[in-house]
């Protein structure tokens, strides 16, 4: 028989090895997997914790964000509003053949859907949208010529290919139409009808026009069924593969920056300037205002000078690093922005449809009765 002394080793040797059995050191535990978020489960939370975008060296992060209120009190300011509305869809402001409307078509999102814009003349440039046209104070024009509304509508009325008119006699014409007196005294308070007042009027109309909420608004706010799975994903695209928040960024999608993509020849072979223009600094060729992306899917041509015609091609020529194609060319330096994304069919299709999110219902606007 076994003495005391050996039963109690025993014992031991015994609880020593099971308790070896059960408690596994950290070289034999198994590795713990972590639960990789779905994209949309990424994206349905605050833009703040949203993955990580891919910007340019020297970018600040500028993130996609609900449109702001706009700078026009349509209470307080709802005469001179009225006064504007009536002179932006007057041809009488210019020369007679066409009005601010002619171009800016309320019932195409404020384009005319046309290459370059007709006037008088056949413009070298295509037709900007007026949506939100108030925050783009001090960059008004495609090369941020004019500073201040009264500029730029100035420049835009007295145009000889645009609408031909003269703002310096505009206000006698006007004075002798009886329906433009009573309009000048309800929204100034006296019939007085001076160039300053017209400009005014035109300016106060035009930044009260704004974009309508989209489904991309609605999905920040947290209703996260408002995007598609594909949606989502052109989101990510956008915001990381894509590159585009380089310059796509803020509530406006746009940084107000002025960028050269090439396709500088306008419709005659010359090459425009762009920025150039404004500064007449070398770097500053060919450069353009970067364009506010909300209702993009519904102003096509794109481009400056409308060379591009569907959202398709421009994010294919994206993709390439802007390739000259048809005989385009570039005028100034590319912009280091533009690279060769080799995005596949599968993207581009998805980011399109990201795009598309961002377009809002139109609201009817009726044509003012045209004081005679």
């Amino acid at each position: 028989m076994l003495c005391t002394a050996s039963k109690w080793l025993i014992t031991l040797i015994i609880f020593a090895l099971s308790a070896c059995s059960k408690a596994k050191g950290p070289d034999t535990d198994p590795p713990v997997t972590p639960v990789e978020k779905s994209l949309r489960a990424q994206y349905e939370a605050s833009s703040s914790l949203w993955p990580k975008p891919v910007l340019d060296e020297g970018i600040t992060l500028r993130e996609l964000a609900l449109m702001p209120a706009g700078s026009v009190d349509p209470v307080a300011q709802r005469k001179i509003l009225a006064l504007g509305k009536v002179l932006l869809f007057d041809p009488r402001v210019g020369r007679g053949d066409n009005s601010c409307s002619s171009c800016h078509n309320p019932a195409t999102y404020w384009v005319d859907r046309k290459k370059t814009a007709e006037g008088i003349a056949t413009h070298h440039r295509n037709t900007p949208s007026m949506e939100n046209v108030w925050y783009v104070n001090g960059r008004l024009f495609h090369d941020g010529r004019a500073k201040t509304y009264a500029e730029q509508i100035a420049e835009a009325i007295e145009s000889p290919i645009e609408m031909g008119g003269n703002t310096y006699t505009l206000p006698a014409k006007l004075s002798a139409v009886d329906g433009y007196l009573s309009l000048f005294a309800e929204a100034y308070g006296d019939q007085e009808i001076n160039r300053q007042r017209i400009l005014n009027a035109i300016a106060v109309y035009s930044q009260s026009i704004v974009s309508g909420e989209t489904a991309f608004d609605r999905f920040l706010k947290g209703q996260y069924t408002a995007l598609s799975d594909q949606q989502i994903e052109g989101l990510h695209l956008f915001r990381t593969k894509g590159r585009c928040l380089n310059c796509h960024n803020g509530p406006f999608l746009t940084d107000l920056e002025y960028h050269n993509l090439g396709y500088a020849k306008d419709h005659t072979g010359a090459l425009d300037n762009g920025r150039f223009i404004a500064t007449g600094k070398e770097s500053d060729k060919g450069r353009f205002r970067t364009a506010g992306l909300r209702n993009v899917a519904q102003t096509y041509p794109y481009m400056h000078n409308g060379s591009v015609g569907t959202l398709d091609e421009m994010l294919d020529l994206l993709g390439q690093g802007m390739p000259q194609t048809n005989g385009q060319q570039v005028n100034g330096e590319l912009s280091p922005h533009i690279k060769n994304l080799r995005l596949t069919s599968t993207e581009r299709k998805a980011i399109i449809s990201f795009l598309e999110s961002l377009s809002s219902e139109q609201s009817p606007t009726e044509r003012p009765v045209i004081p005679q």
